[in-house]
């Protein structure tokens, strides 16, 4: 499709909006004045109630996405999806008309509307649907969630990776996720067609009643799982604040009956484990709780370790991110003052300088990173500003590289549109997409497994480190075999399989023995003051 979208022209004027926003305002005030509409079915298609869906859809793309994007392409291009549904059905472009096609033969044509008519497009994108459901038994017979995934999951797919849509029941998921819910509190695992509980969150309603990992839940509320999923068993655990919920249990040694109430939970996602004098703390994941969690955790260990505690080791290892904000949040516990993320994106309200202005909570306490190939998004933003500001030793292998920010859209069906809207720069200037960032110590590039010599590997260590960071904070300038060898340095695949946690024995090696830690903290310090890149 070759048509380009117009560009709306500068405003000259106080008060001035372009058309289409103004336009969506008219629509706002008109259905205010309009009767209220009666509830819609999600299970059965509604051409008006699917309209404002892709509307919302469509308007959250041309406004966010991180790159300009054509309306008129996005509504086509999603249209074209429904094929994976029923390929008897073509929606084809020919340019002031959209043709239905069904079997060969058109069934339908439709007057395009203006370039940036997102209101427009969307009942054209609703009413093209509702044709071909007049042809289609396959259409007409699926639920509107299938049809508005078919539709931006097309439409999204020549965007970039990131950018996807999320059904109304998982974005309801990832919302709990992020916020929380009213549950039990626990974690399930299926296992040959039994439903377990893999683990129990600590202080949630599950623990105060008894429950135990390993427990295999047999019925809720006494209506046998049998032959439930796991997210069916989930959601019948979940339930209203204080709310009763009868759980039937069953080990290898007894069956038994537990009533819990349910109340707020929100998922546990920093465990500390206490490893001679020092403290580990694995976060697995980010959501609204983790920079508290982290904050108590560490109080913890500092009360049961004492004045012997010689540091704190944060595992990022396979923690794939979470929203922005959170991660901040975690980068300010340890940064007294500067810079913590640049954000920067096409839309005004993308540009952003997350600074730290909270006291570091462990001042004087050595700090170690682990970080792996899995470690991406907001684990990186974590990772790289505690590198970047001299606060932390990085150990491990070279991170994903997921270094943009997407934005949440939320539409009238409950589902959610994320949108990337902005790259990541870490405090020294650098892009964290898509070479990631470096450790100070590369754990697979360590030649003594009994780890005799921490220390000259450290003094090595800072001759690589700013090597690569220098290198890294070039990258996009290089040329192509020059990027490829960079994304392959410090990779985790050229782990050996079977030398055990190389990245924990070095980083309580170095914690145990102060002299060589302050040896890879200068080789850290070193490589972050490097002259940071042109901004």
């Amino acid at each position: 499709m070759t048509r380009k979208r117009d560009m709306h022209r500068d405003c000259q004027r106080p008060g001035c909006r372009p058309s289409r926003f103004l336009a969506a305002m008219l629509l706002v005030v008109l259905a205010a004045c309009a009767a209220p509409r009666a509830p819609v079915d999600p299970m059965v298609y509604d051409r008006d109630a699917a309209a404002e869906v892709f509307s919302a859809g469509f308007e959250g793309i041309t406004s966010f996405y991180i790159e300009e994007t054509d309306l008129p392409s996005l509504a086509v291009t999603g249209l074209q999806g429904i094929r994976s549904l029923d390929d008897t059905i073509t929606v084809t472009d020919h340019g002031d008309q959209v043709i239905v096609g069904h079997r060969g033969r058109d069934v339908a044509a439709f007057t395009v509307p203006e370039p940036d008519d997102v209101a427009r497009w969307s009942m054209l994108t609703a009413a093209v649907i509702d044709t071909g459901r007049t042809v289609s038994p396959v259409l007409h017979d699926a639920p509107p969630e299938t049809l508005y995934n078919l539709v931006f999951r097309s439409a999204l797919a020549d965007l970039d990776r990131f950018s996807r849509y999320t059904t109304a029941a998982d974005a309801e998921r990832s919302r709990a996720h992020r916020r929380g819910y009213s549950g039990i509190g626990v974690v399930l695992t299926e296992k040959s067609g039994l439903i377990e509980i893999q683990e129990v969150f600590e202080n949630g309603p599950a623990a105060h009643s008894g429950l135990s990992v390993g427990e295999l839940i047999l019925a809720i509320d006494d209506k046998a799982v049998a032959g439930l999923d796991m997210l069916a068993v989930s959601d019948l655990l979940r339930g209203p604040d204080g709310s009763v919920v009868r759980i039937t249990t069953e080990t290898a040694d007894r069956e038994r009956t537990v009533s819990v109430t349910r109340a707020p939970v929100i998922e546990q996602t920093v465990y500390l484990k206490r490893i001679g004098d020092s403290a580990h703390l694995e976060i697995r994941s980010f959501n609204e709780a983790t920079a508290s969690s982290l904050r108590q955790k560490i109080a913890e260990a500092a009360a049961r370790i004492g004045p012997s505690m010689n540091g704190i080791i944060l595992d990022f290892r396979h923690n794939r991110g979470g929203v922005l904000r959170d991660a901040v949040s975690i980068a300010d516990l340890f940064i007294e003052d500067g810079r913590i993320l640049l954000t920067k994106g096409r839309h005004p309200r993308s540009e952003k300088e997350f600074k730290a202005d909270q006291p570091d909570i462990a001042v004087g306490i050595p700090l170690i990173v682990l970080i792996d190939g899995d470690s991406a998004s907001a684990s990186e933003v974590v990772a790289g500003a505690l590198q970047d500001s001299g606060r932390a030793v990085l150990i491990g292998s070279r991170t994903y590289g997921k270094g943009t920010v997407q934005m949440i859209v939320r539409l009238p069906n409950d589902g959610e549109l994320i949108i990337t809207w902005a790259r990541m720069y870490t405090p020294s200037g650098y892009p964290i997409g898509p070479f990631g960032v470096y450790p100070t110590i590369c754990s697979a590039e360590v030649q003594d497994p009994e780890l005799q010599f921490v220390g000259s590997q450290a003094r090595v260590a800072a001759v690589r480190a700013r090597e690569l960071l220098r290198l890294r904070r070039i990258a996009h300038d290089l040329d192509d075999s020059i990027q490829s060898a960079l994304m392959e340095r410090c990779s985790d695949r050229k782990h050996v399989a079977g030398s055990g946690d190389v990245d924990l024995a070095l980083a309580l090696r170095l914690l145990r023995e102060p002299g060589q830690f302050e040896r890879a903290f200068e080789a850290s310090l070193i490589a972050s003051k490097w002259p940071a890149a042109a901004q």
